[in-house]
């Protein structure tokens, strides 16, 4: 409310020095004369009155581009962004000034303004650039456009829709772990009997080109006889094979900035079982359990899913649905703190036959308190890239 004051006071003033400098200048070429006096006075009106009319008249804008350098980066990186406004050549005006509505949280900005004079360019651009861009998944909005007179006593605003939709999507920043737990059959780390091998638990899906890193078993020699390439069978995973990264979203005593390592984590987790297992799977916990299925060729997918994590504030149930399709797997259960219904969650997952490992990014003194609930049930708490 004060703020609101301060400027109508400052217009005020401003119209007030205006009428002033007017009276001052008619009454020096009244009592002074000659060319030079009135030359003045005429000068200054006529200014005032261009002023006038060009305030008065439309600001037209044909349309507004927004160009983004990416649509897709890792959190940490630089996003360059261009804005063009596209006017008529002849559009009078004397000062406009341009400014990007930004996405909330998208990171460090600078230059997102600029200021432009009498111009009869087609095009005005306005380039700025947002360094640490944060994770998530990012929209901007309309450009705002401010125009005026030289001496800023009229401004008029108008927000301009853009022509498409930009949007940002920002992965969580991730790196190769050099240790991590090992990720071996469930079955046999239970020292149970397999009910199927490996490769009955597998059916063929199809046939594509040989990529470094295939197993040498996986290769069709036949369908290799007949191209000039090598050819590698692709398999379908059942249940009982393979690991899964689930990432916790509940939030009660961390920090955001825990919570934001801690999707770190699990995304450097994604990508380095990806190189390791021939069935993966990342999944994550909002309101329910989204599921995806990744491999070496889609991580993109797992990574935009922990892209779009919200902190929620729901603890975790001890009985859901998804437990009973973990069973027989690896669970990787990444959480930002440990709680008892956390520990009672994962009572039901060893009911379950899943084989559960907790992941975290910082043990407090609180979690330890858990730790050797946690071990009872012959569920091991390990923490990563606490650096």
């Amino acid at each position: 409310m004060m703020r609101k004051r301060l400027g109508m006071i400052g217009s005020y003033i401003k119209y007030l020095f205006l009428f002033v400098m007017l009276v001052i200048l008619f009454a020096y070429a009244m009592f002074q004369g000659g060319f030079v006096s009135w030359f003045l006075f005429y000068s200054v009106v006529t200014v005032l009155v261009c002023t006038v009319l060009v305030t008065l008249y439309p600001f037209q804008v044909k349309g507004v581009e927004r160009i983004v350098s990416k649509d897709a980066l890792q959190a940490g990186e630089r996003l360059d962004v261009k804005v063009i406004l596209y006017k008529h050549p002849l559009q009078p005006f004397f000062v406009v000034r341009v400014f990007d509505r930004l996405p909330e949280n998208l990171g460090k900005q600078s230059g997102q303004g600029a200021l432009f004079f009498f111009s009869f360019q087609r095009k005005l651009e306005l380039t700025y650039t947002i360094d640490d861009v944060k994770r998530g998944v990012h929209s901007f909005g309309d450009v705002t456009v401010a125009f005026g007179d030289l001496f800023g006593l009229f401004e008029l605003k108008r927000n301009l829709a853009v022509k498409s939709d930009t949007a940002v999507l920002v992965y969580p920043a991730y790196r190769i772990l050099e240790s991590l737990p090992l990720a071996g059959n469930p079955k046999h780390l239970e020292g149970q009997q397999n009910r199927h091998s490996y490769q009955e638990d597998r059916a063929l899906a199809g046939v594509r080109n040989y990529v470094p890193g295939d197993r040498l078993t996986s290769i069709d020699w036949k369908q290799t006889a007949r191209s000039t390439s090598l050819m590698t069978k692709e398999f379908e995973s059942f249940q009982g094979e393979g690991v899964i990264v689930a990432f916790d979203s509940f939030v009660n005593k961390k920090s955001k900035a825990v919570y934001e390592r801690t999707i770190e984590l699990a995304a450097s987790m994604l990508m380095t079982f990806a190189k390791k297992q021939s069935f993966l799977q990342v999944s994550v916990r909002s309101d329910h359990w989204n599921t995806l299925s990744v491999s070496k060729h889609s991580l993109t997918t797992g990574l935009r899913l922990l892209a779009q994590a919200m902190p929620i504030q729901d603890p975790v149930k001890p009985i859901d649905k998804i437990y009973k399709h973990w069973q027989g797997m690896h669970v990787y259960y990444v959480s930002t703190e440990l709680d008892h219904q956390l520990l009672a969650a994962c009572q039901t997952m060893r009911e379950q036959k899943v084989i559960v490992t907790i992941c975290m990014i910082a043990i407090t003194d609180h979690d330890r308190s858990f730790i050797k609930e946690f071990q009872k049930y012959g569920i091991e708490v390990i923490e990563l890239m606490n650096e």
